[in-house]
């Protein structure tokens, strides 16, 4: 470790990981750790909107509260980190938008999640992200 580092007297702690404008960055910048949070928060919102998403509410309703809620977690500020990203990650964080998209819809599992996004008009979170 490098020697301590002080500001204004007060000697600074390193650190593994920081939080900057709600984004985790590790000291490798791997993004593994914002990943981590994205997933878990996309998770929390999709545990919430279960019942929501699951009801016989129109999918116009369901989609638009997947994307204000869900998809809104999995992408903040990822333009920012998301080209940091490994491909597993990258896929990780696909995978979370396939759930939702699954359980919006109550697709079997002989549905394709390509076929399931082409047929809601969803664009994948990669493009997404660029557009």
């Amino acid at each position: 470790m490098p020697p301590k580092l002080r500001l204004r007297g007060q000697d600074v702690e390193w650190q593994t990981k920081v939080r900057y404008l709600g984004v985790q960055i590790d000291r490798s910048m791997r993004m593994a750790a914002q990943v981590e949070q994205a997933i878990h928060q996309s998770r929390a919102a999709r545990s919430m909107l279960r019942p929501v998403l699951r009801s016989h509410l129109p999918l116009r309703a369901k989609l638009a509260l997947y994307k204000g809620y869900i998809r809104s977690r999995l992408t903040y500020a990822a333009p920012a980190w998301y080209a940091l990203c490994s491909i597993s990650q990258r896929k990780r964080i696909q995978a979370q938008q396939s759930i939702a998209l699954r359980m919006i819809v109550g697709a079997g599992r002989y549905v394709l999640n390509d076929v399931i996004a082409r047929d809601l008009r969803i664009e994948t979170v990669e493009e997404f992200i660029r557009a």
